[in-house]
Parts: C-alpha cells; sequence; structure tokens
C-alpha cells in the first residue's frame, strides 16, 4: 500500500448543510440597518437587503457592511416586495426579518442547530418547512411589552411565497410549520402613535379593504383592518373597528388566536376605560377559555382577581 494513501475514517453520516440567507425588505432605516444585519452576520450565508426607494443613508451602510442591495420599486404590496427578495436568495433557508427586529445571539445559534437538527432528519426533512417562533415586543426602554409568534423563518423552496398586499402571510400548509418555543424574535418596532403622525394607519386601512374585496371571507384581514381602524382619528372607522371585532367574536373559529385576542383585548380595554371591571374580567375569562396559555390574558386575569 502507498505510504501516501490515507485510510479512510468512519465519521457516521455527513452533517447537515444549512446556507442560512438572511432577506429584509426596507426604507429609511439608517438608525436599524446595523443591527438589523449585524445579528446575522456570523451565521448567515448570504445577507439580502432589498431596498423599495430608501432617501437617507440605508443603502450606503446596509453595501458597507456587506450585504446585497437590490432595488424594488414600491407598488403599496408588501407580500409582492417579500416575494421578490425571496426570489434574490439562493440558500437553502431564509430567515426574513424586519430591520427592527433580530435573534440574540444565543438564539441565532440555536436556530443554526435546530436547522442542521431538521435537514440532519429524513422526517423532519421532508415534513418541516417552516419555522414558527416567539415574537416579543419591546418597549421604548427595551423592557418587555407582549408575546406573539411568528413565522419567519422558512425553507427557500417555491411552493412557500407571501400572500396579501399588507399583513401578509405565508402560503404554506400547517402541518409543514414545527413550532419552537425556545427561540425568541425581538421586535421594537413604531408604537401606535407614530404610525397615525406618518400617516401609516391610513396607508394600512387603505391597502387592507383592497385585500378584504379579494378575499372577502377572511376573517384574519378583518382583525388586521379593525386593528388599523381602532387607531384612527375619525370616529366612525373606530365605531367600524368595533363592528368589526364583534363579527370576528362570533367567527372565532375561523380566524386565528392572535387575531381572536385583537378583538377581546379590544373590549377588554374599552371596559376598563368606562370603569366596568365586572365586564373586562367577563371578557378576559372568556378570551382565555378559546385561548388557552395566553400570558397576557392570564396576566390580566391575575391583575382583576388578585391585585398588582
Amino acid at each position: 500500500m502507498s505510504k501516501n494513501k490515507k485510510k479512510k475514517r468512519n465519521s457516521g453520516p455527513p452533517q447537515a448543510l444549512i446556507r442560512l440567507s438572511q432577506v429584509m425588505i426596507v426604507k429609511n432605516e439608517e438608525k436599524n440597518i446595523e443591527k438589523a444585519l449585524g445579528w446575522a452576520k456570523k451565521i448567515a450565508y448570504e445577507q439580502i437587503v432589498v431596498d423599495t426607494g430608501s432617501t437617507d443613508r440605508t443603502v450606503e451602510l446596509a453595501q458597507k457592511l456587506g450585504a446585497k442591495v437590490v432595488h424594488f420599486e414600491w407598488i403599496n404590496d408588501f407580500g409582492a416586495a417579500k416575494n421578490f427578495a425571496i426570489e434574490q436568495a439562493s440558500g437553502n433557508w431564509i430567515a426574513f426579518l424586519d430591520a427592527d427586529e433580530y435573534f440574540s445571539d444565543e438564539d441565532a445559534q440555536k436556530l443554526m442547530i435546530f436547522l442542521k437538527r431538521i435537514e440532519s432528519d429524513p422526517q423532519m426533512r421532508a415534513s418541516y418547512h417552516v419555522l414558527n417562533t416567539a415574537w416579543i415586543q419591546l418597549d421604548k426602554n427595551g423592557n418587555f411589552a407582549s408575546k406573539l409568534d411568528q413565522e419567519r423563518v422558512f425553507r427557500n423552496i417555491p411552493s412557500v411565497r407571501y400572500r396579501g398586499r399588507i399583513h401578509e402571510q405565508l402560503n404554506v400548509r400547517p402541518e409543514n410549520i414545527v413550532v419552537v418555543d425556545e427561540i425568541e424574535i425581538m421586535h421594537t418596532g413604531y408604537t401606535d402613535e407614530a404610525f397615525v403622525t406618518t400617516g401609516k394607519i391610513q396607508r394600512n386601512i387603505r391597502l387592507l379593504r383592497e385585500d378584504l374585496e379579494l378575499y372577502p371571507d377572511d376573517y384574519n384581514i378583518k382583525a388586521y383592518l379593525a386593528d388599523s381602524l381602532k387607531k384612527s382619528e375619525d370616529e366612525k372607522e373606530r365605531e367600524e373597528a368595533d363592528e368589526l371585532f364583534s363579527e370576528i367574536m362570533k367567527n372565532r373559529d375561523k380566524v386565528w388566536p392572535d387575531m381572536l385576542r385583537k378583538a377581546y383585548v379590544h373590549f377588554m380595554n374599552k371596559s376598563m376605560q368606562a370603569g366596568d371591571m365586572g365586564k373586562c374580567l367577563e371578557l378576559c375569562k372568556e378570551a382565555m377559555l378559546y385561548i388557552p396559555g395566553d400570558p397576557d390574558l392570564e396576566n390580566v386575569y391575575r391583575s382583576l382577581t388578585v391585585g398588582p
């Protein structure tokens, strides 16, 4: 045997290869772009920023940070912009977070470990296309404000695309989603007041009305519309929000839990403002029945029954 010929070692099955594409659409995010790209720097196979018309230094900073910047002409359609962004990605998994969202360093590493676990298991690889993770809203001081869940990490395959011009959602079957509670997306985001002053509320209302014309029986769109209408400065639009939220509560089996919670919380807040704590407690107990395990509802229930 030749001395130069190396003996093969049995090292077990090959390690799963994860090529994670970090993708985002942005406009005027110079204050957030460094952090938005920073969390994925050590784990991303590539970083893609799709700019929709920035007039600040967003593009310049993203390029300096090593991201690939692509331009997309804005057509009032978040779903279309995001689907365009996905088409630019060459990785086998995509992390699609907004510029005001991020994973902690610890959770970024957890994410890669979990994706490798999926890819290494034939059954999981065939079944799981989308990760459902916790989504934490932070207040202006960086403290916990609320918790939801989001689907922002998904396999880069043609069947997984966004639907909807606003509050867009991935078109994916429930059986292809895996819940990963131990990974959290942190969101700094806009306050309701900022949305009003920047005109985003009326923009959202307009786009949601257009979506509702296309999908008149979609109660999740109705819930999103109600959630925008309740922030309007127009009294008639706020009254319309009440009507829509009431309709949603009567059709609770046709709406996502997060959207149903918005309806209950809306009327709970109105009851508190009116000083009717008994009604608020009644609504809270009913909401907990249909949305079990929700931490925000449980906190409200404790405050109403036990006190702070």
